[in-house]
């Protein structure tokens, strides 16, 4: 049973059902929140991402100007060239004498190991030699080379070709 409340408008006795009564005016208030729009809503989109560049190119060497004639192959092969190097002058030589090195290069999906890493001092500079193979698209390929470090300039490589 609901329960009734006599009220007085203007002089008129009218019954009013309290529980329905509140649900009117609860509904009628947040009625507001679903018939309204909101500015933020409106003016953000999810929909679309915005690319900067969609033909992003990849220098072979840093420091040196991008030829035009370069090929996508010998591009890779520089990369990996130096990801090598890389790899040949961060290498702890305590550890790597046994269990050699592994290298990978996320930009070109290439991938290899270094092995028979020896250093030595010549003519006053710190130098590695090592041997590294080189697995790509386009085949495995065993390297011979030697990187340096001169005390002003950093590690160079001074020799790095495939074994024919």
């Amino acid at each position: 049973m609901l329960s009734t409340h006599t009220c007085d408008l203007l002089s008129a006795k009218v019954k009013v059902s309290i529980v329905p009564a509140a649900i009117l005016c609860v509904v009628s208030m947040l009625s507001g929140c679903a018939i309204g729009t909101n500015a933020i809503d409106d003016a953000l989109t999810t929909s679309s991402i915005s690319i900067a560049d969609s033909t992003p190119t990849i220098s072979n060497d840093p420091f040196s100007k991008i030829d035009s004639q370069t090929d996508a192959a010998t591009s890779d092969k520089l990369l990996d060239e130096d990801t090598i190097r890389l790899a040949v002058t961060a290498a702890d030589m305590s550890k790597v004498k046994t269990e050699g090195l592994s290298w990978a290069n996320e930009a070109t999906g290439s991938s290899g190991n270094i092995t028979n890493i020896a250093q030595r001092e010549e003519s006053g500079q710190t130098c590695r030699s090592f041997n590294a193979t080189r697995t790509s698209y386009d085949g495995v390929t065993l390297y011979r080379g030697a990187v340096c470090l001169d005390k002003k300039s950093g590690w160079w490589t001074r020799s790095l070709a495939p074994l024919s």
